[in-house]
């Protein structure tokens, strides 16, 4: 017996509803179609919000989030995208807006691996030259400063973010081959009728004569109408302006000014009498009307030690400016520097900082920003320890990580823990921090803290185990060991006028600084330190830092930038950069703090070798350019 199935009969109800289902997915898919064809970030939020639940309602997501991706790229952006819809037809669709920000995150990490990466993703990309020519450079270390690498890199990759101060370095390095200046002409313009004209004369000559035969230069006395050209007369001229005049009583700022006798002293440093100036200063000195003695000059006033002791002519021993670049503004005064790679970090008394990236010091970049939050507290010096950023100063010590969301505080200490920090060193895996509470040890990784010693101490730098360090008179070297049993290796006492508050260790040579000037000792042999040379502050001005690079060393301070002779016995020349207070080597070039922010020289042509060549394949993943905070 078989059993025959019948369809059952279609009702008017069961026709209507079927009717109303082929309808709506008609008017679905319609919509679908017609949001596609808009393809608008407009037409998806519409489809959504009619047809939410629709099977077509992913994709409208998916292509809503790509719309909204490629308006406002970014990596980590994309990454979301890609884990949200990992079987996307949209991805290659991203890439081009993608480039921007992805060479920027490879610019920020700053490694050959990092522009490496990018050029797997955008093989011929816009940006692909440029970081080929940026990985290549970075991989070889920059060359060692090697001006003939240089110039060959700079003509191979234009495109780099490293060619313009390649360029640069080549062209500064030509202007120190051109020409040595051994001699200088002296022009002094003096009006002979100022008072005792002829005794200011005189002693603007006799101070130039000593200044000059300290850097090793001979001075020729010139009239000022004489022939340039004229037989022995030195092409390198230093023009000598000074002008006395009477200033009037003058309102300003609600405050009646009292009438004054100003005298001016303009010094202008050329390497040949119609060239552009290669260093610049002005002096002045004021005395007030009714101290000043009719008929004599403001220069031997009782105001006028200062400006004898503020008084030097900028010489250099070539045409030194070329290795000078712009003032870098950041708006407002930087308190200390520190530098790696092709990066600084510009520190505020805030204690905020900012990481620029300056492959092109002409250029300059912002990395990261670091904001505490907190005006009111006062901080004075940054070190890179390894993988972290350590702030100290009068609220205590911050150590610094960089991380994925930018550079997040990991330790603070604060004043009433750790007391006021004048200055730290890193020593193995430890730091070594002194200040108001004398001497401590600290492991950053653990936070552990241990007191060494409680005599204050203003400054302290290490060569190998040993630690170099100064209090207010004298300089100190000693282990930690020794120091725990009350003894050190040597000790050699300034005293309070020299000062000692800073002390700089660069290449086993110990560079100590004070309101007395800097004091040069070799430390090569910890236990035997030699004194090679002090400098007295009346002869370099108040030096405040120190640094060295590639076997030269630079002092700062209220005279700029000066170059020590290779003996490290005497100031060489003078870069005029204007005071600077802090210092700092990055790369082949140094980073000084100003008022107004940073400024860059390139210290490549006074260099007396190549830099060591970069190891092939180094990672430097325990360094704060890994870029793991990128």
């Amino acid at each position: 017996m078989s059993v025959r199935f019948r369809a059952p009969e279609m009702t008017p109800i069961v026709l209507l509803l079927a009717g109303l289902l082929l309808a709506t997915t008609g008017c679905v898919g319609g919509a679908w179609r017609q949001a596609l064809e808009e393809d608008t970030p407009a037409a998806y939020y519409r489809f959504m919000r009619e047809h939410g639940e629709s099977k077509y309602a992913e994709a409208a997501r998916e292509r809503l989030e790509f719309h909204k991706l490629r308006r406002n790229p970014s990596l980590s952006g994309f990454a979301a995208f890609r884990k949200r819809f990992p079987d996307s037809d949209l991805v290659d669709e991203l890439m081009p807006a993608l480039e921007k920000p992805a060479f920027e995150a490879a610019r920020a990490q700053g490694t050959a691996e990092a522009y490496l990466a990018f050029l797997d993703d955008f093989p011929r990309g816009a940006e692909a030259a440029r970081a080929r020519g940026n990985a290549d450079y970075v991989a070889a270390g920059g060359f060692g400063g090697d001006p003939e690498r240089l110039a060959q890199f700079a003509r191979e990759h234009p495109e780099s973010d490293f060619a313009a101060e390649a360029e640069r370095t080549v062209a500064a390095v030509a202007a120190r081959h051109a020409g040595r200046i051994d001699r200088v002409a002296l022009v002094i313009a003096l009006d002979e009728t100022a008072p005792e004209a002829r005794r200011v004369r005189q002693a603007l000559t006799e101070r130039i004569e000593d200044q000059a035969e300290r850097l090793g230069v001979q001075i020729v006395p010139v009239p000022p109408q004489a022939d340039p050209q004229a037989p022995g007369v030195p092409a390198a001229r230093l023009e000598v302006r000074h002008v006395e005049q009477a200033l009037a009583a003058d309102a300003a700022g609600g405050a009646l000014a009292r009438p004054l006798v100003q005298g001016v002293t303009e010094v202008v440093f050329r390497d040949r009498p119609s060239g552009e100036a290669i260093a610049q200063r002005r002096f002045e000195v004021n005395v007030e009307d009714k101290a000043h003695v009719p008929g004599t000059s403001v220069l031997f006033s009782a105001a006028g030690r200062r400006f004898w002791d503020e008084f030097f002519v900028p010489l250099a021993r070539w045409r030194n400016d070329h290795t000078i670049r712009p003032p870098i503004a950041l708006g407002r005064p930087v308190v200390d520097v520190d530098g790696a790679g092709d990066r600084a970090i510009a520190l505020y008394e805030d204690g905020d900082f900012d990481l620029l990236g300056l492959e092109d010091p002409m250029e300059p970049v912002t990395l990261a920003h670091y904001s505490r939050g907190e005006d009111h507290e006062k901080w004075s010096g940054v070190r890179i320890v390894g993988p972290r950023i350590a702030l100290y100063g009068e609220e205590g010590l911050e150590l610094v990580r960089f991380t994925p969301e930018g550079p997040v505080a990991e330790r603070t200490f604060d004043r009433g823990q750790i007391g006021r920090v004048l200055g730290l060193a890193p020593l193995g895996d430890a730091i070594v921090i002194v200040g108001a509470k004398g001497m401590q040890w600290l492991d950053p990784e653990t936070g552990e803290m241990r007191r060494v010693m409680r005599r204050v101490v203003h400054g302290v730098d290490a060569v190998d185990e040993t630690l170099v360090f100064v209090d207010e008179e004298t300089v100190y070297l000693a282990t930690l060991d020794m120091l725990a049993e009350g003894r050190v290796i040597a000790q050699l006492k300034l005293g309070r006028t020299f000062g000692p508050n800073n002390v700089r260790v660069l290449d086993r040579t110990a560079i100590v600084t004070g309101p007395g000037g800097a004091l040069v000792i070799d430390v090569d042999d910890p236990h035997h330190p030699k004194a090679l040379a002090k400098l007295s502050s009346r002869s370099i001005g108040e030096i405040l830092d120190a640094t060295r690079v590639r076997g030269r060393t630079f002092l700062v301070g209220e005279r700029g930038l000066q170059v020590l002779d290779p003996g490290l016995r005497r100031v060489e020349e003078t870069v005029d950069v204007g005071p600077r207070q802090r210092v700092t080597v990055m790369g082949r070039h140094l980073v000084a703090a100003a008022n107004d922010g940073i400024q860059v020289v390139d210290a490549t042509p006074w260099a007396e070798g190549p830099a060591p060549a970069a190891v092939p394949g180094a990672a430097a993943t325990e360094s704060l350019l890994d870029g793991s905070g990128f």
